[in-house]
């Protein structure tokens, strides 16, 4: 699972035309890898009102750890 942090690194690896602000915590598949994208921790900090949302794409990708690898213990509480 590759996890892109900011809408730059989502277009160079993910998709040109990807829109951070409505793609986010959504998985795509690529050449056979999972990827996903998060706001930068950047963005996080000018506007804290993106966490909670960014909260739920980190259970998001911990569900999936989960389901593609069986013997990962990870937790985000």
């Amino acid at each position: 699972i590759i996890v892109c942090l900011g809408r730059i690194s989502a277009m160079e690896l993910i998709k040109p035309d990807f829109k951070i602000t409505q793609e986010h915590g959504r998985f795509f598949e690529k050449d056979g890898c999972l990827m996903m994208a998060l706001y930068h921790p950047a963005a996080l900090l000018r506007d804290p009102n993106k966490k909670p949302e960014t909260f739920v794409d980190l259970k998001a990708l911990q569900e999936k750890i989960r389901e593609v690898c069986v013997r990962t213990p990870i937790e985000f509480d």
